[in-house]
């Protein structure tokens, strides 16, 4: 493929390497915020004839730059290739990460592999003449960087010492970017297990067959460095590594337990018939998801786990409605994670008064995030999405229970949930069952109609799910009212029939009119007719992927919605996937209150919520699989420029570095028509677009 930005990391264990081939440059990943890294060059190649040739990650100095190069993304690794036309040599860098869903002691390693392998090929590159048949040849790598220093150690390893900066949230702090910033030395090493050191880069003599490697392994140990709640926990890894030099034993133990791995891990996930535009969103998703992470641990007990994820460039942690569109990435990869996260979550809720008023006694609501950086205190986001994201915890509780058969979490906070479900339901004043205060939602780019619109659509049929997520969720824990609650998503499946489906789609709003109240001004707008509100838009669905993963239905016409994913997709499809709406917003000062948290433009799309929707579709038979082709060109548009990785927004905003792009792991899945549900034993599979290689990564031996 394309020479493009990528970066490989972990889970949880803040090391990494993102890589920048167009300008032949890299950067550490570390504690550092994306657009600060320590940068580096990665100086990988081939001598020939004493002359090195080097692969782009480095300048090229007094080398020179190979005739052809290539690119490749794994979920594990990435991959530099390139050739030497006059031997006919082919000359490949992988940069591996140990990804092993469901492992978290291996996936949390601070380890990141570098192998260097060379072979040559038969016949000649290309018409050039190839007056060179070698049988071996020497390949190096070497790190170089004025902001580290490099020490020998033995003959074959190097120490790599370095500042990071760890960003930390403070009480005063204005928005996400308003970060205390601290130093942190590190203490790195770089240890060669096939090879040798010579002076501050390792070398190896190959036979040319392909059989042989020069592997490196960059180490790293860090003290506690996360935050929960006041008090500093250690890296998850520190339970099995007691330092630098216990990680070193472990790599020379294992020596090729990292690249074995990916080998596995990359072919259980890439039997499939997926597109190769989906292949590389897999990967692509994955790496930007991975470098995003924290995983931390206090003792050995589920509740003595945390694990995180920052939302990409805005750095809060754990957005909740964030978190809701990667769960089918979570559902069927690596449930334990989010499992992890529903228990933390339920120490950041607020009482249900600071809304409601004397109403709201007895219930409480979802703050919308857990903090930012490396911190997970309080709340940072602006204001609250009170009913999206209480919505969004129910549903996702119940759908990780039902996927897994593990009530752990629902019935630790079972004497919440009715609190809860109280809370969605004193959110509707009207008595139609649809929520119209607390309504402000995570579409924070959009219309006002989609935006904050009293009544929506998208969370009308959120409210819903989570009323069939609630009720089962009380059913199984002995909760009363869960009869209540399926009458009550069945009242908003009413209203959504009636007065959403507005002949060949669902519009934004159930009603025309009204008063919207902006969130980010608290300005009110009396409208006899709002702006938007009969737009056609993609959120109707995007409650539907996870319960259909679980097989959970709603109570709401399955040909409607059928119509509703076909016809809408059309009306709201650009360049690169579906704006929000196809409604554009001509008023772009309404959102001059938004604290520089979103750009301002017409017509934005989210690359997430698209997938999101997919999702649902495959699930009902709509083929929108030659969507993907258009995710991908704009990854490779923006990561051919400048350092992006998944960027989730186009034509306008700024949501780049982002992790919720793994929503593209849901298709494995949705395309087979996958339904596990542990709790009634079932595991069914419709292929409702026809039979096609889709592995189970949930039953996977990994």
């Amino acid at each position: 493929m394309q020479l493009m930005v990528d970066a490989v990391a972990g889970v949880g264990n803040r090391h990494g390497v993102m890589i920048d081939p167009i300008k032949r440059r890299c950067s550490v990943v570390r504690f550092d915020r994306f657009t600060r890294q320590v940068p580096f060059e990665l100086r990988a190649g081939v001598i020939v004839e004493g002359k090195e040739f080097v692969l782009p990650l480095a300048t090229v100095g007094d080398g020179e730059a190979f005739e052809f190069l290539d690119q490749r993304t794994t979920p594990c690794a990435i991959e530099l290739i390139g050739i030497h036309a006059a031997s006919c040599i082919k000359v490949k860098l992988s940069i591996v990460a140990p990804f092993k869903p469901r492992h978290m002691a291996f996936s949390n390693m601070p380890v990141i592999g570098l192998r260097v392998t060379a072979e040559s090929f038969a016949g000649i590159f290309r018409w050039e003449k190839r007056p060179l048949n070698l049988k071996q040849a020497t390949v190096f790598v070497e790190l170089r960087s004025e902001r580290m220093t490099f020490s020998a150690r033995g003959e074959d390893a190097i120490d790599v010492r370095f500042e990071s900066t760890r960003s930390a949230q403070w009480p005063e702090m204005k928005d996400a970017w308003d970060a205390k910033e601290e130093k942190v030395a590190q203490h790195d090493r770089l240890v060669a297990t096939r090879g040798k050191r010579v002076g501050q880069r390792f070398e190896k003599l190959l036979a040319l067959d392909g059989t042989d490697a020069l592997d490196v392994h960059w180490i790293t140990h860090s003290g506690p460095m996360f935050e929960v709640k006041g008090e500093r926990w250690a890296f998850k890894y520190a339970q099995q590594f007691a330092s630098l030099d216990a990680v070193e034993q472990h790599v020379r133990n294992r020596p090729t337990e990292v690249f074995d791995n990916a080998v596995k891990v990359n072919g259980i996930i890439g039997a499939n018939d997926f597109a190769g535009s989906t292949n590389h969103l897999l990967s692509y998703t994955l790496h930007s998801w991975a470098i995003n992470t924290w995983l931390a641990a206090k003792g050995e007990k589920f509740e003595e786990h945390f694990f995180g994820v920052w939302e990409g460039l805005c750095y809060m942690t754990s957005t909740l409605d964030v978190e809701f569109t990667q769960a089918p990435f979570y559902l069927a990869v690596w449930p334990e994670l989010l499992a992890i996260e529903l228990d933390h979550w339920t120490n950041y809720t607020k009482p249900g008064t600071n809304l409601l008023g004397a109403a709201g006694e007895g219930t409480a609501y979802f703050s919308h995030d857990m903090g930012a950086h490396a911190c997970a205190n309080a709340q940072v986001y602006s204001h609250d999405m009170h009913v999206e994201e209480t919505a969004n915890w129910l549903i996702m509780a119940a759908a990780h229970w039902r996927r897994t058969g593990d009530d752990a979490v629902i019935r630790k906070h079972a004497g919440k949930i009715g609190g809860y479900l109280k809370f969605l339901e004193k959110c509707d004043t009207t008595g139609n069952g649809v929520p119209n205060v607390g309504v402000a939602n995570t579409i924070d780019d959009a219309s006002p109609a989609i935006q904050f619109g009293r009544e929506q659509v998208y969370l009308a049929v959120k409210t819903m799910a989570a009323y069939v997520a609630g009720a089962a969720i009380l059913k199984h824990v002995g909760g009363a009212n869960a009869a209540h609650y399926e009458a009550l998503a069945a009242k908003i499946g009413r209203q959504v029939e009636t007065h959403g489906w507005l002949g060949e789609h669902f519009g934004t709003l159930l009603e025309k009119s009204g008063t919207l109240k902006n969130p980010w001004s608290g300005a009110e707008m009396q409208a006899a007719e709002i702006p938007g509100w009969d737009a056609a838009q993609i959120y109707t669905a995007n409650a539907l992927g996870l319960l259909d993963m679980v097989g959970l239905e709603l109570p709401l016409d399955r040909e409607l919605l059928r119509k509703e994913l076909r016809n809408a997709t059309q009306k709201c499809l650009r360049e690169y996937g579906c704006v929000h709406s196809d409604f554009h917003n001509e008023n772009p000062e309404q959102l001059a209150n938004m604290l520089g948290l979103v750009g301002v433009a017409r017509s934005p799309g989210w690359i997430s919520m698209n997938m999101a929707r997919d999702i649902a579709a495959f699930y009902r038979g709509v083929d929108l699989r030659h969507l993907a082709d258009r995710y991908w060109n704009w990854q490779t548009t923006t990561n051919t420029q400048e350092p992006k990785m998944f960027f989730e927004t186009f034509a306008g905003n700024n949501l780049c570095f982002y992790p919720r792009g793994v929503a593209v792991w849901g298709f494995f899945d949705a395309l087979a028509g996958r339904v596990i549900d542990r709790v009634a034993g079932r595991r069914e599979e419709s292929w409702p677009l026809g039979r096609l290689r889709s592995p189970d990564l949930f039953n996977a031996a990994w």
